[in-house]
């Protein structure tokens, strides 16, 4: 049985892929490994499901981008305060 806040946090989650579908979206999802489906399977699912979408994945050792959106995705490889720091240099 689903708890309360778990309910909100869904809806939530249903209500701004409402409100953002259709639109430019940049997906950034941060030290998230490739086992940890419950995060990563809805972000993944997400930018299948929206064509104007791009999935950035930063993760030390562990980068996990199915073919499907490979296209569309990134995947930093190493310390995530090294890639931000780069990444805010651009």
């Amino acid at each position: 049985m689903l708890t309360g806040q778990f309910r909100k946090k869904m809806q939530d989650y249903y209500n701004f892929i409402r409100k953002y579908h259709g639109k430019k979206l940049v997906i950034l999802e941060f030290g998230v490994g490739w086992r940890n489906r419950m995060i990563k399977e809805p972000l993944m699912q997400l930018t299948a499901a929206e064509p104007h979408s791009a999935y950035i994945t930063f993760n030390k050792g562990e980068i996990y981008i199915p073919n499907e959106i490979a296209d569309r995705s990134i995947g930093a490889d190493g310390d995530i305060a090294a890639a931000l720091y780069w990444i805010n240099r651009l």
